[in-house]
Formats: C-alpha cells, sequence, structure tokens
C-alpha cells in the first residue's frame, strides 16, 4: 500500500420495499457533548467515571485481587436485548460492569451489578489472554533495554546508548510452540529514532526482535536474523520535513448557516426520520444501537445494534522477523481504546459535534478522551433524486444531504477513517478508509536495479532507499443485529438466474429472480454469480403484499491464505464475505472474545453450529476486506 493513497471500501444497507415517509422537519444540535451525559442513563449508555469507580470499589472489597492486578477492560456488561427494548425514561436502567483482570497470571471476568454494589459472578476464563494495555508498552520496552541478549545486539549494530531506540510492543499470535502456552507475550522490534519529529517506524533496527513474557516480567527469547543497514533517512511527514509543498489551497468548508438538522437528546441521535443510540466501547469504538425509521406515527426498527467487531491483518513476509505480524487489532489492542481525538477542520468538519469517552485504565481509574467522534452532515454534490423530463423540458430534483458519524482509531501506522452514514433514501452506509503510514522492513537494497533486489522486494514494495512496504491485507467484520420491524427475520438469497426463451420468441434470453431461504447458520462466498442478499420479516406484509426488509448491497474480497495457517485460523471471519448467525448473548466476537494469542477455535467459526435462521433473532456479520 501506498501511504500517500486513501484506500476507501464500504458496504450499504438499503430499504427494500419499506414504505417509509420523508418530511421536512429541521431539529438544531447545538452545544452538546459527553459533558452533558449526566441524569439518568439508558441501558446502552457507556459506563461513567462514577460507574467505574464502584465496580472498581467492589471488585477491591472482595479481597480477588492483590497488587499487582491489571484491569485490562472495564466496561458496560452486555444488557438483556428485551430489556433494553422495552426500556423507557423513568424506569431504572438495569446495569453492569464487565471487568477483564489479570491475578497471578490469569485471566478472570468480573461483572458487577452497578444497582446493588455486589460482585455478581467471578469467572477464570483458561488459556485466555486479555488485549494488550497501553500501560504494558513502557515496562516491556525496559524489560528489552536490560537484556544482555538485545544489548549485543546493538552493540553489534554499532549502538553504545540506548535512549534514542524505541521498541514496539506486538502481538504475538500463535504458533503452537512450546513457549506460547501459558505466557503472555509482546513481540518487540526496535527503531532508531534519534532526531525524529514524528515518523518513529522509518529506521527500523531490522531483524532484531525480542519476545517479552508480560507475567513473568523478563525477555524469554531474542532473534537477530543478521546485520541490516539502518537507513539515515528520517521520512518526516510534518510540513518542515517536506521539501516541497504544494501551494495552499483556498478553503473549501461545508457549513450549515442555520444550524444542524441532527437533534441529540442524552446520547439518542435523531436526523430525517432516522433514531439511534451512539454509544462507546473500549474494544469496538462506536456502538449504534436501536437504529430505527419514523413512519407516520411509527418507529419501525431496523437494526438493533452495529458496531465494527473485529479486524484482520496478515503480513506477507515469511521471514522470522515478520511471519508472526497477523493482528487483530479490535481484540488484541481496541478500537475505542486507540480511538485519537478528532481535530475540528481537519478530521471533522468545522462545528461538527465532538463526543467524549469515559476510559477505564489498568488500576481500575478511569480518564477522558476528547472528541473520540464526531457527528456533522454533508452535502453530497449529487442529486438524491432528480428527473429531466425531455418531452416538455421540465426539471424536478432534490439535493442530498448525508448524516455521519466518524471515528478514527488509529494503530500503530495505520488510522482507519470509519463513518457510519445515514442517507434521506433510507440506506445506512459504511465507509471506511486506511491512511498514516506503511509499515516498512529495512533492506539493503536503494533501487530496483540494484543486486539482490528481487529478493528483497518478494513480499512487499521498495518505497524508499532501504525500505520495503510488506504486502498486508485488511478485513474488518462488521456486526449487525438486524430487528427490521422487530427480531423475528430471516435470510434470503436471491440470484439472478439466466432464463433461456423458447425458438418462437424474437428474444433468446432473460434473467429472473430466485429466492433461495438460508435454513440454517452458516458462511457464504459472493462468488461470480450476481445475487441478492436480503434480511427481511416474514411475519409482517406491506399494504402491497411484500415482506418488508433489508439488502446488503457490495462484496468485497476475502482472505487468500490457507485455511490451516495459524493467522487464518485466528482470523477464519475473513475468508467469507458474510456470515449468519442465530443471536446469542455474549456472541459479539468475530475472532473470539479472547483472540490475543488465540487458536483460533472461537468467534465466527464456532458460532456457526446448525441452528436456524429462519423467522427467528439473527444477526449478519459482513466482511468488508481491502
Amino acid at each position: 500500500m501506498s501511504s500517500s493513497r486513501l484506500l476507501p471500501s464500504q458496504i450499504r444497507f438499503r430499504r427494500v420495499r419499506l414504505a417509509i415517509a420523508r418530511f421536512a422537519i429541521f431539529l438544531m444540535a447545538s452545544g452538546w457533548a459527553a459533558s452533558a451525559l449526566a441524569g439518568e442513563p439508558h441501558p446502552l449508555d457507556p459506563l461513567s467515571a462514577q460507574e467505574i469507580a464502584e465496580a472498581t470499589s467492589v471488585i477491591v472489597a472482595s479481597g480477588k485481587i492483590n497488587r499487582a492486578t491489571r484491569a485490562a477492560i472495564i466496561t458496560l456488561a452486555e444488557p438483556d436485548k428485551r430489556r433494553v427494548t422495552r426500556w423507557a425514561k423513568g424506569n431504572p436502567a438495569t446495569r453492569r460492569a464487565l471487568a477483564v483482570l489479570r491475578v497471578d497470571g490469569e485471566t478472570v471476568e468480573a461483572v458487577v451489578d452497578l444497582a446493588t454494589r455486589t460482585l455478581e459472578s467471578w469467572t477464570l476464563v483458561p488459556g485466555a489472554q486479555p488485549p494488550i494495555e497501553s500501560s504494558e508498552w513502557a515496562k516491556a520496552q525496559r524489560l528489552v533495554k536490560s537484556d544482555p541478549r538485545w544489548r549485543a545486539a546493538m552493540r553489534a549494530r554499532g549502538y553504545a546508548e540506548y535512549e534514542d531506540i524505541f521498541c514496539e510492543s506486538l502481538s504475538a499470535g500463535y504458533f503452537a510452540a512450546a513457549h506460547e502456552e501459558g505466557r503472555q507475550l509482546l513481540k518487540m522490534p526496535c527503531y532508531d529514532v534519534a532526531g525524529a519529529r514524528n515518523n518513529i517506524y522509518a529506521r527500523p533496527i531490522e531483524g532484531v526482535i525480542a519476545t517479552v513474557d508480560l507475567d513473568a516480567q523478563k525477555v524469554i527469547n531474542l532473534l537477530d536474523e543478521g546485520l541490516v543497514p539502518v537507513g539515515a533517512e528520517r521520512h518526516g511527514f510534518d510540513e518542515g520535513s517536506i521539501a516541497r509543498l504544494r501551494d495552499p489551497m483556498r478553503p473549501v468548508r461545508s457549513a450549515a448557516p442555520a444550524g444542524w438538522n441532527f437533534n441529540i437528546d442524552g446520547r439518542m441521535v435523531s436526523w430525517q426520520g432516522w433514531s439511534f443510540h451512539l454509544g462507546f466501547d473500549q474494544r469496538f469504538g462506536p456502538v449504534l444501537s436501536l437504529i430505527a425509521h419514523e413512519d407516520g406515527d411509527e418507529m419501525r426498527s431496523v437494526i438493533y445494534q452495529a458496531h465494527i467487531s473485529e479486524v484482520f491483518i496478515p503480513y506477507m513476509d515469511p521471514s522470522p522477523g515478520w511471519s508472526f505480524r497477523s493482528y487483530l487489532d479490535a481484540g488484541e489492542y481496541g478500537f475505542g481504546a486507540l480511538s485519537s481525538p478528532l481535530v475540528p477542520g481537519f478530521d471533522c468538519p468545522d462545528g461538527a459535534v465532538f463526543i467524549d469517552a469515559t476510559l477505564s485504565t489498568p488500576a481500575g481509574g478511569s480518564y477522558m478522551r476528547e472528541r473520540v467522534i464526531c457527528i456533522f452532515e454533508r452535502d453530497t454534490g449529487a442529486p438524491l433524486w432528480r428527473h429531466w423530463e425531455a418531452l416538455n423540458k421540465v426539471y424536478e430534483g432534490r439535493p442530498a444531504t448525508e448524516l455521519v458519524v466518524r471515528s478514527i482509531p488509529s494503530i500503530a501506522h495505520y488510522d482507519y477513517v470509519i463513518d457510519w452514514v445515514f442517507t434521506q433514501r433510507g440506506e445506512i452506509k459504511v465507509n471506511l478508509s486506511a491512511t498514516g503510514i506503511d509499515a516498512v522492513k529495512g533492506v539493503a537494497v536503494g533501487n530496483m536495479a540494484d543486486p539482490g533486489a528481487d529478493e528483497a522486494t518478494a513480499h512487499g514494495t521498495l518505497v524508499a532507499p532501504g525500505l520495503v512496504a510488506v504486502h498486508h491485507d485488511h478485513y474488518f467484520s462488521i456486526r449487525l443485529d438486524f430487528d427490521v420491524d422487530g427480531p423475528i427475520n430471516s435470510f434470503v438469497r436471491q440470484q439472478l438466474t439466466p432464463v433461456a426463451l423458447p425458438a418462437d420468441n424474437p428474444r433468446r434470453s432473460v434473467w429472473r429472480l430466485q429466492d433461495t431461504p438460508m435454513p440454517v447458520e452458516g458462511p457464504l462466498l459472493a462468488g461470480d454469480g450476481s445475487q441478492i442478499w436480503r434480511i427481511e420479516n416474514p411475519t409482517a406484509v406491506t399494504a402491497l403484499g411484500h415482506r418488508p426488509g433489508y439488502q446488503i448491497q457490495g462484496h468485497g474480497p476475502t482472505s487468500l491464505l490457507a485455511p490451516d495457517d495459524w493467522p487464518q485460523r485466528r482470523g477464519a471471519f475473513s475468508a467469507r464475505n458474510l456470515w449468519i448467525t442465530a443471536r446469542r448473548d455474549g456472541e459479539l466476537y468475530a475472532a473470539g472474545a479472547y483472540p490475543n494469542q488465540s487458536k483460533g477455535i472461537d468467534g465466527l467459526s464456532a458460532y456457526v453450529d446448525g441452528e436456524p435462521v429462519t423467522e427467528t433473532d439473527i444477526v449478519a456479520w459482513y466482511t468488508l476486506g481491502f
């Protein structure tokens, strides 16, 4: 991938035969932020700082932890769906906190009832490794820099001091090696950051990887593949580091001079007939729930809950220093935990509404991350609808405006621009772009004409003298708990089937739609044929006798890795375009609840076990890849 290109991909959910009245009502939002969320919480609201403190207090009072205990996550425990959909203002919400703890080398799930302030459950999760905490990065770097084997490797490369060396904390994956069982591991490549203004990845000290056991607090292995020259160029990306810049552009801005057309009440957002609850999770980032659309006096449900569930990023270099790099960023690091503060006028339009998030710390405290979500409208510059009648030269048209909910998690090199987009057509779109900078491998080649260039670039592209950007993929699993006019739904695949016509017909062929209901859970591969994927309510009928539904539009690439490759086992969801499952509590994670160092036996491949998916509550898991 070239860091100068924005890589977009999208899916769209299109309304199918669902009559929704459109009308023009303008509701203005002003001066709203997360700090204004005090008062009665919704059952799906993220935990407040006070609730995190209460959960920590209950866990400490239980006597089950010690001073070395770390809290990887303290978040809202999944509430009962039936209670949520029946909840109304004025009724106390049932709220519980889920804490994922590391206690004496074991992973524990603690659930706290926040109303009664009691420890509801304490569950050991054998073999599970929690997400990687940012507080562990500095500890792991100190361990690496104090290891005599690592120091010897650095001296061999001309380094006598280590202050200007940064060691990155990477997830280790799983490869059935004996030293991996039961250990909480990090893989630590290092970079020369002397004089670096912002790009800390430009000068890799290639071929040296330390493996750190976080529980034992020691380096258990050091890989040294031999000397590779460290480049001199720092490749800064600030304006002061770039010799030639384009002339500044005249400002082009999106503006709403009369105010926005959306309204926010607590965490409920409404716009042009749409309404939804906007939550936030340390693992998933933004979580959109109770998505519904107005139809006359009725709010018709579309999706109970939607969020990014996981992303799988396997790199394609088989060398020892790179072959382990196959990340599951949401479960190993956290899209919410690493959501970056959004900058007005750059990341989001000036005047957008920004939302802060309360996140937990490994010590059981909390802190505020500012501006992790922005909400704004945009003029698409295209017609919502138009027609020009040539007969009498009459034109009629409407401009299109969209509502955007944006977040940008920044995980190491990559910044993922994630947009949930609502349209006036009754569509929901997920637009996802990757920007940031590339992960590069140091090589002893400066030009493709140099000896050894073909070998050095067998698994990547030379992007600068001495630096190869390694080939890799990104596969996102988007979890969509559909509730089209209620929770009783079915999945139907419509295929465009060619039909040969009789000899006496002047046409030779046409195509027709053939419905194929999906009876049981399973994955789907788009294949070469044209087809439509539809979630419909088989118990409801429109005025014309159709079944109301939504169709999923867009089929992207799937993984090319072998099914028995350890990274592919862990990211198994990426092998198919779509998965359909019966909804069950707790099944939220495409690659399993604990993907860090997992063996690939959990997640979607385990969720699919033959349950029926007709006339029941179903979940669609869409794979968006590039």
